[in-house]
């Protein structure tokens, strides 16, 4: 018997036809606690490390924890990126990196926070979509 998984997700409100509309939509979709919205951005079989260094593997994996992330340490938190250099590898797969700054009003992570996202975006026809990320927390602020 074969076993299909079938994965909830909201299709991006951006147009996700560049890599900045999708580093925008990714941060809108935070902004607004939107774990369907966020990990729509996503390849179905995405990566991501997050700041502590924990794997996800999975557009469901990911949709899933943020969603509780969004209930409870980062509720009503915000967050922006400034994208920082941007690197063709090839036509279809660009490695970007980003300065994003976070900051949460209370919980583990109160206070503001500065991280460096690496990411590696794909075209997928008209569209792009994230394909791993990695997230590290930094010490000082970054300019």
């Amino acid at each position: 018997m074969e076993e299909f998984v079938v994965t909830a997700v909201r299709r991006p409100d951006t147009d996700a036809h560049s890599i900045e509309a999708v580093i925008g939509g990714l941060i809108k979709a935070w902004n607004k606690g939107d774990a369907l919205g966020f990990a729509g951005f996503f390849q179905e079989d995405a990566d991501l490390v997050n700041i502590h260094g924990m794997y996800l593997h999975g557009r469901q994996s990911i949709a899933g924890l943020y969603d509780m992330l969004f209930r409870s340490v980062f509720a009503e938190s915000n967050t922006s990126a400034t994208i920082s250099r941007t690197r063709y590898l090839n036509k279809t797969t660009v490695l970007v990196h980003a300065l994003v700054e976070f900051e949460s009003p209370r919980g583990a992570m109160a206070g503001r926070h500065d991280a460096l996202a690496s990411l590696v975006i794909v075209r997928d026809g008209s569209h792009w979509q994230v394909a791993s990320q990695h997230n590290t927390l930094v010490s000082k602020p970054l300019t």
